[in-house]
Formats: structure tokens, C-alpha cells, sequence
């Protein structure tokens, strides 16, 4: 695994949420692990149905995303992520239709 912004592997003190998903389906996540001088990569996690994300910075290439899951932070893939919010919009849509 390539990464590109060896900058990302830290926890943060303080969060700041950029968006909130919960995940209609099983994910995977690269776990972040604290250590003395900041964080490393730990073990692919699976991130089951319903877990709620929080998404709470940049990832550590361009495909990934950091995110905050029951006090842990893990890397996510944008692709799972883009696919929850192209669900979420899709669904917001179709009920909006269906009310008017």
C-alpha cells in the first residue's frame, strides 16, 4: 500500500466531524494505532452493517479517508464511502419525489 501523506498517521486531540454515515453494509478499515511518536497502521478491520462513521480527515493517499468509529480511528476507502453517500443522496431524491 502506497502512502502518500505520511502526515495523516497521527489521532487527533481534538475532532472536527465533516460528515456523519452510517454504513449500509459490511467495510473494511485499515485500523490507526497510537504510538509514542504519533500512530501507525495497525489490521484490516471489518466494520459491520449499521456502524456509524465519522469522517474526520484526510486519508493517507488520495483513496482513503480518516474516520472515527466507536473512539477508534481507522482509514477508510472513498470508494465505500462515495457509494453510502450516492445511496443516501439517491434515496433523499426519491422521496422528495414521492412527496411532491
Amino acid at each position: 500500500m502506497y502512502i502518500t501523506n505520511p502526515e495523516a498517521l497521527f489521532i487527533p486531540e481534538c475532532v472536527t466531524v465533516q460528515a456523519t454515515i452510517t454504513a449500509p453494509k459490511e467495510i473494511s478499515a485499515l485500523e490507526l494505532v497510537p504510538t509514542a511518536t504519533g500512530a501507525r497502521l495497525g489490521h484490516i478491520a471489518s466494520l459491520p452493517k449499521g456502524t456509524r462513521l465519522e469522517i474526520c480527515g484526510g486519508g493517507f493517499n488520495e483513496r482513503t479517508v480518516k474516520a472515527r468509529c466507536q473512539g477508534h480511528f481507522y482509514f477508510v476507502f472513498l470508494q465505500d464511502i462515495e457509494t453510502f453517500e450516492r445511496v443516501r443522496e439517491a434515496d433523499a431524491e426519491n422521496n422528495l419525489a414521492a412527496r411532491g
